[in-house]
């Protein structure tokens, strides 16, 4: 993990943190950014109850880690949920969200916030870390092929409200 004020590289400095209560607006800008990304959109009830669960989550199934550029704005995001499987005795995470600022990427954030979620789940006992993503986003799948193993599993979805 790294720690408060520590930087990634020489031209940038970057601390990868736990979210908390004072990241709302800047939390709220890049989730806003990410939906827009993926040109989608969800009720401002969904995002104010998903923030509250990431800050308030007593049971410590859901979280989310920010990327803040020196003393200035938050410039990344990733959200992950933690549950239980029925392969192994231990967690998993679910890599739900994770979100890098256009003028900051490439720099090594998005690896950063994935490599200090996988550090906290080493720690904490997980078996593993997974994620999807947009089967074209290219650009994504270049940092997860070096980070990650890709899996040859399908995914499925049922809607089930409209």
């Amino acid at each position: 993990m790294l720690d408060q004020g520590q930087s990634m590289n020489d031209d940038i400095d970057i601390t990868i943190r736990t979210a908390d209560p004072a990241d709302e607006a800047g939390w709220r800008q890049l989730w806003q950014a990410y939906l827009d990304f993926y040109d989608s959109q969800v009720p401002e009830a969904v995002t104010a109850k998903t923030w509250a669960r990431i800050i308030s989550d007593q049971s410590g199934h859901m979280g989310a880690l920010v990327a803040k550029q020196g003393g200035g704005s938050l410039v990344g995001m990733l959200n992950y949920v933690i549950h239980d499987i029925t392969w192994s005795d231990m967690p998993v995470c679910y890599l739900e969200d994770l979100y890098v600022s256009p003028d900051v990427r490439g720099q090594g954030i998005g690896r950063a916030l994935v490599e200090d979620l996988a550090a906290r789940g080493r720690e904490a006992g997980w078996y593993r870390i997974y994620w999807n993503t947009a089967r074209d986003y290219a650009q994504a799948q270049i940092l997860y092929n070096k980070i990650a193993e890709r899996t040859g599993w399908v995914r499925y979805d049922i809607d089930l409200f409209d």
